[in-house]
Protein backbone atom coordinates (compact mmCIF):
# COMPACT_ATOMS: atom_id res chain seq x y z
CA UNK A 1 0.00 0.00 0.00
CA UNK A 2 2.75 2.25 0.63
CA UNK A 3 4.14 1.66 -3.01
CA UNK A 4 0.64 2.69 -4.16
CA UNK A 5 0.62 5.84 -1.84
CA UNK A 6 3.98 6.93 -3.06
CA UNK A 7 2.55 6.59 -6.60
CA UNK A 8 -0.44 8.72 -6.18
CA UNK A 9 1.48 11.41 -4.69
CA UNK A 10 3.86 11.41 -7.42
CA UNK A 11 1.35 11.63 -10.18
CA UNK A 12 -0.48 14.74 -9.11
CA UNK A 13 2.76 16.57 -7.31
CA UNK A 14 2.34 18.59 -10.20
CA UNK A 15 0.25 19.09 -13.85
CA UNK A 16 2.17 17.84 -16.04
CA UNK A 17 4.06 15.50 -13.70
CA UNK A 18 7.57 16.48 -13.73
CA UNK A 19 10.30 13.67 -15.43
CA UNK A 20 11.30 13.13 -12.16
CA UNK A 21 8.13 12.48 -10.32
CA UNK A 22 7.07 10.42 -13.50
CA UNK A 23 9.71 8.03 -12.98
CA UNK A 24 10.06 7.23 -9.55
CA UNK A 25 5.85 6.90 -9.87
CA UNK A 26 6.72 3.75 -12.53
CA UNK A 27 9.15 2.39 -10.05
CA UNK A 28 7.29 2.26 -7.39
CA UNK A 29 4.49 1.16 -9.57
CA UNK A 30 5.62 -1.68 -11.26
CA UNK A 31 6.66 -2.26 -7.16
CA UNK A 32 3.53 -2.40 -5.80
CA UNK A 33 1.80 -4.05 -9.23
CA UNK A 34 4.14 -6.80 -8.58
CA UNK A 35 3.63 -7.50 -4.66
CA UNK A 36 0.03 -7.41 -4.85
CA UNK A 37 -0.06 -9.48 -8.04
CA UNK A 38 1.85 -12.15 -6.01
CA UNK A 39 0.09 -11.47 -2.79
CA UNK A 40 -2.80 -12.94 -4.11
CA UNK A 41 -0.79 -15.65 -5.68
CA UNK A 42 0.16 -16.57 -2.12
CA UNK A 43 -3.26 -17.09 -1.18
CA UNK A 44 -4.04 -19.31 -3.98
CA UNK A 45 -0.81 -21.38 -2.38
CA UNK A 46 2.81 -20.30 -1.91
CA UNK A 47 4.14 -21.82 -4.01
CA UNK A 48 3.06 -20.00 -7.04
CA UNK A 49 5.10 -17.11 -6.37
CA UNK A 50 8.30 -19.65 -7.44
CA UNK A 51 9.49 -19.21 -10.84
CA UNK A 52 9.07 -22.53 -11.16
CA UNK A 53 6.47 -24.17 -8.68
CA UNK A 54 7.84 -27.83 -9.18
CA UNK A 55 10.66 -26.86 -7.08
CA UNK A 56 9.19 -24.91 -4.87
CA UNK A 57 10.95 -24.71 -1.57
CA UNK A 58 9.06 -23.92 1.99
CA UNK A 59 11.62 -23.14 4.10
CA UNK A 60 13.05 -21.16 1.03
CA UNK A 61 9.92 -19.49 0.71
CA UNK A 62 10.23 -18.41 4.36
CA UNK A 63 13.46 -17.11 4.19
CA UNK A 64 12.74 -15.36 0.64
CA UNK A 65 15.82 -17.09 -1.00
CA UNK A 66 13.86 -18.36 -3.94
CA UNK A 67 13.75 -16.53 -7.59
CA UNK A 68 10.23 -15.30 -7.93
CA UNK A 69 8.01 -15.87 -11.32
CA UNK A 70 7.52 -12.47 -13.82
CA UNK A 71 4.49 -10.54 -13.38
CA UNK A 72 3.44 -11.53 -16.90
CA UNK A 73 3.41 -15.09 -15.13
CA UNK A 74 1.64 -13.98 -12.05
CA UNK A 75 -1.29 -12.50 -14.10
CA UNK A 76 -1.42 -15.63 -15.86
CA UNK A 77 -1.23 -17.76 -13.34
CA UNK A 78 -4.13 -15.97 -11.92
CA UNK A 79 -6.26 -16.10 -14.71
CA UNK A 80 -5.90 -19.38 -15.23
CA UNK A 81 -5.40 -20.74 -11.30
CA UNK A 82 -7.16 -18.88 -9.70
CA UNK A 83 -9.81 -18.13 -11.94
CA UNK A 84 -9.74 -14.09 -11.45
CA UNK A 85 -10.92 -12.62 -14.16
CA UNK A 86 -8.21 -9.60 -15.08
CA UNK A 87 -9.42 -7.46 -18.31
CA UNK A 88 -7.22 -7.73 -21.54
CA UNK A 89 -6.62 -3.51 -21.62
CA UNK A 90 -5.23 -3.74 -17.66
CA UNK A 91 -3.25 -6.58 -19.07
CA UNK A 92 -1.92 -4.63 -21.53
CA UNK A 93 -1.73 -1.89 -19.39
CA UNK A 94 0.57 -3.63 -16.78
CA UNK A 95 3.04 -4.59 -19.62
CA UNK A 96 3.32 -1.76 -21.29
CA UNK A 97 4.20 -0.08 -17.55
CA UNK A 98 7.21 -3.05 -17.32
CA UNK A 99 8.80 -2.14 -20.35
CA UNK A 100 8.24 1.69 -19.37
CA UNK A 101 10.41 0.87 -16.06
CA UNK A 102 13.25 -0.63 -17.79
CA UNK A 103 13.77 1.74 -20.27
CA UNK A 104 13.21 4.34 -17.47
CA UNK A 105 15.96 2.82 -15.26
CA UNK A 106 18.27 2.61 -17.73
CA UNK A 107 17.53 5.29 -19.92
CA UNK A 108 15.73 8.07 -18.32
CA UNK A 109 11.98 9.32 -19.58
CA UNK A 110 12.29 8.54 -23.10
CA UNK A 111 8.77 8.78 -23.95
CA UNK A 112 6.26 11.55 -23.97
CA UNK A 113 5.44 12.40 -20.55
CA UNK A 114 1.29 12.25 -21.10
CA UNK A 115 1.53 8.84 -22.52
CA UNK A 116 3.32 7.54 -19.21
CA UNK A 117 1.32 9.49 -17.21
CA UNK A 118 -2.18 8.01 -19.20
CA UNK A 119 -0.73 4.41 -18.62
CA UNK A 120 0.71 4.84 -15.26
CA UNK A 121 -2.68 5.63 -14.26
CA UNK A 122 -4.53 3.10 -16.24
CA UNK A 123 -2.63 0.68 -14.00
CA UNK A 124 -3.31 2.53 -10.15
CA UNK A 125 -6.87 2.30 -10.92
CA UNK A 126 -6.69 -1.78 -11.95
CA UNK A 127 -4.77 -1.81 -8.93
CA UNK A 128 -6.44 0.06 -6.29
CA UNK A 129 -9.93 -2.07 -7.06
CA UNK A 130 -7.74 -4.86 -7.12
CA UNK A 131 -6.60 -4.82 -3.43
CA UNK A 132 -9.78 -4.05 -2.59
CA UNK A 133 -12.01 -6.25 -4.10
CA UNK A 134 -9.15 -9.55 -3.92
CA UNK A 135 -6.82 -8.43 -1.10
CA UNK A 136 -8.84 -6.68 1.72
CA UNK A 137 -11.33 -9.36 2.12
CA UNK A 138 -8.70 -11.96 3.33
CA UNK A 139 -7.08 -9.29 5.85
CA UNK A 140 -7.56 -9.57 10.02
CA UNK A 141 -9.78 -6.95 11.03
CA UNK A 142 -7.51 -5.04 12.66
CA UNK A 143 -5.77 -4.01 9.43
CA UNK A 144 -8.98 -3.40 7.24
CA UNK A 145 -9.33 0.24 8.54
CA UNK A 146 -6.33 1.10 7.84
CA UNK A 147 -5.83 -0.02 4.13
CA UNK A 148 -9.29 1.50 3.67
CA UNK A 149 -8.05 4.80 4.50
CA UNK A 150 -5.05 4.42 2.12
CA UNK A 151 -7.31 3.04 -0.29
CA UNK A 152 -8.56 6.40 0.02
CA UNK A 153 -6.28 8.43 -0.48
CA UNK A 154 -4.85 6.67 -3.55
CA UNK A 155 -8.41 6.66 -4.78
CA UNK A 156 -8.46 11.00 -4.23
CA UNK A 157 -5.31 11.53 -5.84
CA UNK A 158 -6.10 9.19 -9.00
CA UNK A 159 -9.71 11.26 -9.08
CA UNK A 160 -7.65 14.04 -9.63
CA UNK A 161 -5.66 12.43 -12.38
CA UNK A 162 -8.33 11.95 -13.80
CA UNK A 163 -9.57 15.62 -14.34
CA UNK A 164 -6.56 16.57 -15.32
CA UNK A 165 -7.06 14.05 -18.21
CA UNK A 166 -10.37 14.90 -18.57
CA UNK A 167 -10.10 18.15 -18.92
CA UNK A 168 -7.26 17.22 -21.79
CA UNK A 169 -9.61 14.99 -23.60
CA UNK A 170 -12.52 17.13 -23.63
CA UNK A 171 -11.02 19.57 -25.65
CA UNK A 172 -9.11 17.04 -27.54
CA UNK A 173 -12.57 16.06 -28.76
CA UNK A 174 -14.04 19.94 -29.74
CA UNK A 175 -10.19 19.60 -31.99
CA UNK A 176 -11.50 16.41 -33.06
CA UNK A 177 -14.74 16.54 -33.78
CA UNK A 178 -14.30 16.37 -37.95
CA UNK A 179 -12.00 14.08 -37.85
CA UNK A 180 -12.87 11.60 -35.91
CA UNK A 181 -13.42 9.05 -38.75
CA UNK A 182 -9.69 8.74 -39.49
CA UNK A 183 -8.50 9.14 -35.85
CA UNK A 184 -6.82 6.05 -34.66
CA UNK A 185 -6.04 5.02 -30.23
CA UNK A 186 -2.48 5.83 -29.90
CA UNK A 187 -0.41 2.85 -29.10
CA UNK A 188 2.03 4.55 -26.38
CA UNK A 189 -1.01 6.58 -24.52
CA UNK A 190 -3.66 4.49 -25.43
CA UNK A 191 -6.23 7.17 -25.89
CA UNK A 192 -7.71 8.31 -29.42
CA UNK A 193 -5.80 10.75 -30.57
CA UNK A 194 -3.78 10.02 -33.74
CA UNK A 195 -4.88 11.16 -37.22
CA UNK A 196 -4.04 10.18 -40.15
CA UNK A 197 -4.78 10.92 -43.35
CA UNK A 198 -2.86 14.20 -44.22
CA UNK A 199 -0.35 12.97 -47.15
CA UNK A 200 2.93 13.63 -46.48
CA UNK A 201 2.69 15.16 -43.01
CA UNK A 202 4.64 13.54 -40.15
CA UNK A 203 1.53 11.91 -38.17
CA UNK A 204 1.54 12.75 -34.03
CA UNK A 205 -0.64 12.07 -31.54
CA UNK A 206 -2.87 15.23 -30.39
CA UNK A 207 -3.03 13.67 -26.84
CA UNK A 208 0.30 12.85 -26.06
CA UNK A 209 2.33 14.41 -28.59
CA UNK A 210 4.44 11.32 -29.61
CA UNK A 211 5.62 11.90 -33.00
CA UNK A 212 5.46 8.73 -35.43
CA UNK A 213 6.57 10.13 -38.52
CA UNK A 214 5.21 10.05 -42.25
CA UNK A 215 1.74 8.73 -42.51
CA UNK A 216 3.35 5.24 -44.59
CA UNK A 217 6.08 4.93 -41.85
CA UNK A 218 3.51 4.82 -39.10
CA UNK A 219 1.66 2.58 -40.74
CA UNK A 220 4.08 -0.17 -40.75
CA UNK A 221 4.72 -0.11 -36.84
CA UNK A 222 0.73 0.19 -36.61
CA UNK A 223 0.75 -3.26 -38.54
CA UNK A 224 3.30 -4.98 -36.93
CA UNK A 225 2.14 -3.90 -33.27
CA UNK A 226 -1.40 -5.48 -33.58
CA UNK A 227 -1.75 -8.69 -32.15
CA UNK A 228 -2.79 -10.71 -35.35
CA UNK A 229 -0.32 -8.41 -37.62
CA UNK A 230 0.07 -11.45 -40.29
CA UNK A 231 -3.14 -10.90 -40.79
CA UNK A 232 -3.23 -7.38 -41.93
CA UNK A 233 -2.39 -6.40 -45.71
CA UNK A 234 -1.49 -3.15 -46.85
CA UNK A 235 -2.75 -2.41 -50.13
CA UNK A 236 -2.39 0.84 -52.52
CA UNK A 237 -5.48 2.95 -52.12
CA UNK A 238 -7.10 3.99 -55.55
CA UNK A 239 -7.77 7.66 -54.64
CA UNK A 240 -4.23 8.23 -54.18
CA UNK A 241 -1.94 5.58 -55.34
CA UNK A 242 0.08 5.38 -52.33
CA UNK A 243 0.48 1.62 -50.89
CA UNK A 244 -1.54 2.94 -47.38
CA UNK A 245 -4.80 1.42 -47.66
CA UNK A 246 -5.98 -1.54 -44.79
CA UNK A 247 -8.85 -3.07 -45.62
CA UNK A 248 -11.57 -3.90 -42.93
CA UNK A 249 -9.04 -3.92 -40.10
CA UNK A 250 -8.81 -0.39 -38.86
CA UNK A 251 -11.05 0.88 -35.37
CA UNK A 252 -11.40 4.80 -35.78
CA UNK A 253 -12.46 6.59 -32.50
CA UNK A 254 -16.23 7.72 -34.94
CA UNK A 255 -17.07 3.40 -34.54
CA UNK A 256 -14.34 1.94 -32.11
CA UNK A 257 -16.48 -1.33 -32.24
CA UNK A 258 -16.10 -2.10 -35.90
CA UNK A 259 -13.35 -2.32 -38.22
CA UNK A 260 -13.25 -0.47 -41.34
CA UNK A 261 -11.03 0.28 -44.67
CA UNK A 262 -9.16 3.09 -44.08
CA UNK A 263 -6.28 4.71 -45.83
CA UNK A 264 -3.27 6.05 -43.92
CA UNK A 265 -2.14 8.78 -46.76
CA UNK A 266 -5.09 10.05 -47.99
CA UNK A 267 -7.81 9.36 -45.45
CA UNK A 268 -10.23 8.05 -47.20
CA UNK A 269 -12.67 5.43 -45.25
CA UNK A 270 -14.68 2.56 -46.63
Amino acid sequence: MDYLLIVAEHLTASQPPSPRNLKYAVLHLQAAAEVLLKARLQLEHWSLVFKDPALANRRKFEDGDFESCTTSSALTRLRQIANISIDEKSIKAIETLSKSRNALQHYGLKTSARAVESRAAQVLDFLITFVHDQLLPELPGTEVDEVIGDLDYAGEKLRTIRSFMDTRLKRLAGELRDVRHRTLKCRECDQWGIVVGDGDSSVSCHFCHVLWGPAERMLHFWVITEENWLGVEIDVCPDCDHQALVADYVRVAEAPEKRCTLCFFCGIKG
